[in-house]
Formats: structure tokens, sequence, C-alpha cells
């Protein structure tokens, strides 16, 4: 049994295949980003905090970056 961690101290490598990063942006447009292999992709190392990523994210709706909210949406066992 893993222990789910709070976002202010999830970190990437906390999250496993199933678990979601949900973001949604100051205009509306919400996405869910798969975790399980965020690290790999955006070339992170997996101790990066999630709320980190708040300001790197860009919407692809507005073209904003920094103007996200992130949550985790973990995986049930």
């Amino acid at each position: 049994m893993r222990v789910i961690k709070p976002l202010y101290d999830a970190r990437l490598g906390d999250l496993e295949q199933g678990d979601m990063i949900k973001v949604e942006c100051a205009c509306g447009r919400v996405e869910l980003i798969p975790g399980y292999g965020l690290a790999d992709r955006a070339k992170l190392p997996p101790f990066t905090p999630v709320l980190d990523l708040e300001r790197r994210l860009r919407c692809r709706e507005c073209d904003q970056r920094g103007k996200v909210v992130l949550s985790i949406q973990w995986q049930r066992d």
C-alpha cells in the first residue's frame, strides 16, 4: 500500500502509472496530464515538486504561462 502525499509535498517521482495531474487555467481550459513519465518527457528530475509545474506550464488556449492551478488525481487501488 502506497502513501498518498498532499499536493504541497508531492514530487514527480511519487506519481505512478494511472495518476493524473489536473491542470486548470484561468481562461477555463482543463487538461489531464498523465503523471507517470512526465519527468522523462519534460526532462525534469523525479525530485521536482509538482507545484513547481504551475509556473512552467503554458496554456494551449490562451498561451499564458503561470496562470494555472494544479491538482493530483491519484489512482485508486
